[in-house]
């Protein structure tokens, strides 16, 4: 189960604080630590922890609800919808869409740092392999 009181919101990096959230919920999912079924808290309660606007929390499971990732009950909450094998099932384009954004920024910041091709690229072929 994720650990909610974990998360932290960068109002420096220029990602919006909606899409952030948006972006921790696919992580947890991925990780495996978020699964089908599993309850999300409350607008409210992740608001307060996050110390943001409530509406932005809303926001972020607007999307994730529209996208099938997260299912609203009413009265009972929000819970991480039916996936295929624990992952988030995306079209071709969408998958293309996703790490267009996902490595951009992972690009930006690594030649800011002086970080190589060949070391994102094997740092990510170690990610890809951790729990195999």
């Amino acid at each position: 189960m994720a650990d909610f009181a974990d998360w932290t919101i960068d109002f420096s990096s220029g990602i919006p604080v909606y899409r952030q959230i948006v972006n921790l919920l696919f992580f947890e999912i991925g990780r495996g630590t978020l699964r089908e079924g599993d309850r999300l808290p409350t607008i409210k309660e992740l608001a307060e922890r996050l110390k943001i606007n409530p509406n932005t929390v809303a926001k972020a499971y607007r999307e994730l609800d529209l996208k099938g990732i997260i299912a609203g009950r009413r009265g009972d909450g929000s819970f991480v919808a039916a996936l295929t094998n624990g992952t988030v099932r995306l079209t071709r384009a969408q998958k293309t869409a996703k790490l267009d954004e996902l490595f951009g920024r992972v690009v930006a910041e690594a030649k800011a740092y002086g970080i190589t091709e060949r070391e994102i690229l094997d740092h990510v072929t170690e990610r890809m392999h951790e729990d195999e």
